[in-house]
């Protein structure tokens, strides 16, 4: 359960970026962190996953599995993803132990702690669906038996609020702001660790601070063309390489 007086490093898609997530834990632990909520995807389409699940397992974290993490799993079929997408699962699977594999396999798609619930797209549909409007973050309120969700796979940093007379808002999260968690319920995105799409290519990731009883977002610099690097060497997708440079 939660302990007062705790800051919890809360991060998402990962996709094997390990220059990404180092950098994130690095700041995040400067800041206080004393434990991990990893909201999924940790693997596919970076060039690190062995080393990135690795680092996640040897620190005090609670994880939830994304999609990828499934596939790579052997739990999603790859047919059901985009062809470059299946591609990079069967690599990424082929650098994996089988006890990765295991501890990917044996993630829960939903868990909670105390006020919150970790997923990684949508209650409705944990490993699939994309909390993008106001209409679809008002079906997950309603499904919430939590004050709070932190959700995912959209690698956008967004903050749901249900509204007056049921009519939700959505608003982008940016560096440096603050989310006070007050009475209202709240549905959070802290945008991806290693695969940024809002436009800004710094990691994303959030920390929530259960003293203050607050959601600060903060953007982390880090070495993208080592990573980019690293995916040309093990021929991965190009366009998986180009668009770290432009967070989209």
């Amino acid at each position: 359960m939660v302990s007062l007086g705790m800051r919890y490093a809360v991060i998402a898609d990962i996709h094997a970026n390990l220059e990404a997530l180092n950098a994130v834990l690095e700041d995040a632990y400067k800041r206080g962190v004393a434990e991990i909520w990893c909201l999924g995807d940790i693997v596919n389409y970076g060039p690190d996953p062995m080393a990135c699940l690795e680092i996640l397992r040897n620190r005090k974290h609670m994880a939830v599995a994304g999609n990828h993490d499934l596939a790579v799993a052997g739990k999603i079929n790859h047919s059901l993803f985009e062809l470059e997408a299946a591609r990079c699962l069967v690599w990424t699977r082929n650098q994996l132990s089988s006890d990765m594999i295991d501890y990917l396999a044996c993630l829960p798609k939903v868990t909670s702690d105390g006020d919150f619930t970790l997923v990684h797209g949508s209650l409705k549909r944990p490993e699939w669906d994309y909390i993008t409007t106001p209409q679809i973050a008002a079906e997950n309120f309603s499904l919430m038996n939590t004050p709070y969700c932190l959700v995912g796979h959209t690698h956008m940093p967004y903050v749901f609020t249900p509204g007056q007379n049921g009519i939700c808002r959505g608003i982008p999260l940016m560096a440096g702001s603050m989310q006070p968690l007050r009475q209202t319920s709240l549905i959070i995105n802290p945008g991806s660790v290693g695969q940024p799409r809002d436009g800004n290519p710094q990691a994303s990731y959030g920390i929530y601070n259960d003293e203050s009883r607050t959601f600060c977002l903060y953007r982390v610099p880090y070495n993208i063309s080592a990573t980019q690097k690293k995916m040309q060497k093990a021929k991965l997708p190009p366009f998986l390489s180009a668009r770290l440079s432009k967070g989209r």
